[in-house]
């Protein structure tokens, strides 16, 4: 598959392009720009006097900024020193937690070190300059991730530490849960775990004035780096056809990775097995969840060393069939 770049990159090629121009009024359309690692990669830019724009490219990576165009427009000084700022488009960081302080862009500090790092090999060292980036359709991209969770507000994040995407990557769904669990934990709040939007959903009903993180099928990593920042007490919430896959031991929920739960729910609730589906068994048999809670709950807490790990078990239609306190 196609690797790409990310919108730290884009931004990088943008600001040297455009401060090329600024320097020697060459309007280039390609810009070789150096990478985090050291290594340089080759970039298609439209540069004019007023600023410069790449193309974000992922690759075969379905990322909700391919395609985006990510702007830079640099004007020179002689401070010696480069800032970077945030234009139209670009999110401001409202939440403590991240990387970046509150209150700043967010553009992280990897693709700043670029930004920066690109600029000055390309103005030299006795010139200043302020390099503002900017996303057109940012605002509209951004109501497609995450970033209004993690306490990022009016556009996209500049990200990225390799400059490269790997299509498909699961580490980067599995950075923006981190990042979500380090506001979250910054705020001083406790730790729901749900698998996505409707456990979410059903988990609310319950707990209205709370928001969970979405770790997909990813439950052993977000684990694993709760126990790293000490957490002792959290809280699991979604449909019994997944988390009931915790209580057999199995910490990647994605069906390529784990069985299905359906035999091992009927045999805890002690009814007949060959049932398509756990939610079969929600409809048809839905006592005894308790129990299913319950051992999530204590296999949880063996194998990770919880204090504390509440359950709350939901079918498809909402309703709470079982649930633990930890």
């Amino acid at each position: 598959m196609r690797k790409g770049f990310t919108t730290g990159t884009a931004a990088a090629a943008a600001a040297k392009a455009h401060a090329v121009y600024r320097m020697s009024g060459i309007n280039t359309d390609f810009i070789d720009i150096i990478l985090p690692d050291g290594s340089r990669m080759g970039i298609p830019v439209t540069c004019s006097e007023t600023g410069a724009f790449v193309i974000k490219d992922s690759g075969d990576d379905p990322d909700v900024t391919h395609r985006a165009e990510i702007h830079a427009c640099v004007v020179l000084n002689d401070s010696g020193m480069i800032k970077i700022k945030g234009g139209k488009g670009v999110g401001t960081v409202t939440k403590a937690g991240l990387q970046i302080p509150v209150g700043e862009p967010a553009i992280n500090p990897v693709p700043r070190k670029m930004i920066e790092e690109n600029v000055r090999e390309a103005i030299g060292a006795p010139k200043g300059a302020v390099v503002t980036i900017s996303v057109p359709e940012g605002e509209r991209l951004a109501a497609q991730t995450f970033n209004e969770r993690i306490g990022v507000i009016g556009g996209i994040s500049i990200i990225g530490t390799t400059g490269i995407v790997h299509p498909m990557s699961i580490d980067a769904l599995i950075d923006s849960f981190k990042c979500e669990i380090d506001v979250k934990l910054a705020e001083g709040r406790h730790i729901i775990l749900v698998a996505g939007k409707i456990g979410e959903k059903h988990m609310q009903t319950i707990r209205p004035c709370e928001d969970a993180v979405m770790v997909s099928n990813y439950f052993g990593e977000a684990f694993n780096y709760l126990r790293k920042n000490d957490i002792t007490e959290i809280t699991l919430a979604g449909h019994p056809g997944k988390l009931a896959k915790l209580a057999m031991g199995h910490y990647n929920t994605h069906s390529a990775h784990s069985p299905q739960a359906q035999d091992f729910v009927s045999g805890v609730l002690g009814i007949p097995t060959g049932f398509n589906t756990v939610e079969e068994i929600c409809l048809t048999h839905p006592s005894g969840f308790s129990s299913i809670a319950e051992l999530i709950s204590a296999k949880v807490k063996d194998d990770y060393g919880f204090t504390k790990t509440d359950v709350l078990l939901f079918n498809m239609k909402g309703d709470l069939i079982g649930q633990s306190h930890g």
